[in-house]
């Protein structure tokens, strides 16, 4: 018997095929008008590619067909986090749990906000990606994940033998998992149609063609682990002429930036490029070398001048100004610093994360 398009959507859904699903069932919704499942498989969807409107339109459809549908009210509680209202999260999460006592992703979803539910914490979940554990969909393991900590098996068993190395593990990285949550992150017809503007003020005027291209590539880099390249593609398109539509997808790209990490940093700019244009380098990870000045602790911080490039006392490429927790910071000692870039009245600032002194061999 032929599959119906929503059991095929079922199917694009489990894995994880998130914007095909929302193009073969938007034009569906005259047929599944009445169906509270349709509405939440896009809604789920819409809520997993960025789509934060069109995930709340649909979300809301779905719950006046099934009020005591527990999947939509997570999805529902999912989405208020998301939008930053963490009362009407707390109140969907316990209506869950009344529904169904001891679902865990409810208690996940309370867990998260009892620690990080200020206006910050709730900021920090959206912007590093770290939400979407409580998004619908995200309940079973996919074979994609299976393969990520079978991977993270092996380094971990090496590291325990006292075999693992910096090139294990960098020949490993080079095949990590793909990405399937980027690849959900895509343009519609419409906003591919449309995706400039004439209006409003813009640091970067892009053509339709090269606004298009910077989406694609940032999408690219992402798959090949290459953030800090996919991240300034993001910034080149939200400082540019893009369309509010396309921007907001960018955004929700951004979400899946990493940490910053010593051993798998990569294309960090070098000072002289990000002093050109710093904000086309907001959020780039850097491992930069140099030295620490003026450093003072207050406040739960240590801030300090760091002198880049003069960590052997022969050039200095330019001073920026540091921040990291509150950690005893060498003073005239060759330093590497790691830290994202942050741009602060249009200069370089260092969100630090991590320092070690360099050795002799080094300098």
């Amino acid at each position: 018997m032929a599959l119906t398009a929503l059991d095929r959507a079922e199917r694009l859904f489990s894995a994880a095929r998130h914007a095909e699903l929302i193009s073969l069932l938007e034009p569906q919704v005259p047929v599944y008008r009445e169906s509270a499942r349709f509405y939440f498989l896009l809604g789920a969807s819409c809520l997993r590619t960025g789509d934060v409107g069109g995930a709340g339109t649909y979300l809301k459809r779905a719950e006046s067909l099934s009020p005591l549908d527990t999947d939509v009210l997570l999805a529902l509680s999912a989405l208020e986090l998301r939008r930053g209202d963490s009362k009407r999260a707390v109140d969907g999460y316990l209506r869950v749990l009344e529904l169904k006592p001891g679902d865990r992703m409810a208690e996940k979803g309370l867990a998260l906000i009892r620690t990080e539910g200020s206006p910050e914490g709730l900021a920090e979940l959206a912007s590093s990606g770290r939400i979407m554990k409580l998004y619908p969909g995200s309940r079973g393991m996919r074979p994609i994940v299976l393969k990520a900590i079978a991977a993270l098996a092996v380094i971990a068993a090496l590291s325990l033998a006292g075999f693992a190395s910096w090139r294990i593990i960098q020949g490993l990285s080079s095949s990590r998992a793909p990405r399937p949550e980027v690849a959900a992150v895509s343009l519609s017809k419409a906003e591919r149609d449309s995706p400039v503007t004439t209006s409003g003020s813009f640091r970067y005027a892009l053509t339709e063609d090269q606004v298009l291209a910077s989406f694609e590539k940032a999408k690219r880099h992402f798959q090949d682990y290459r953030d800090n390249a996919a991240l300034i593609e993001i910034n080149r398109i939200l400082g540019s002429n893009a369309s509010d539509q396309v921007k907001e997808k960018a955004s929700t790209l951004k979400n899946f930036v990493g940490k910053p990490d010593f051993r798998t940093i990569r294309d960090d700019p070098s000072y002289a490029e990000a002093a050109r244009d710093p904000r086309l380098y907001d959020g780039c990870s850097v491992a930069w070398k140099g030295m620490a000045a003026n450093v003072e602790s207050r406040g739960g911080s240590t801030r300090f001048d760091f002198l880049v490039g003069y960590h052997d006392k022969n050039r200095l490429e330019g001073i920026a100004k540091a921040q990291m927790p509150d950690l005893s910071v060498p003073v005239d000692r060759p330093l590497e610093l790691l830290a994202r870039l942050r741009t602060s009245d249009g200069s370089i600032f260092l969100e630090a994360s991590a320092i070690h002194e360099l050795g002799t061999t080094e300098r």
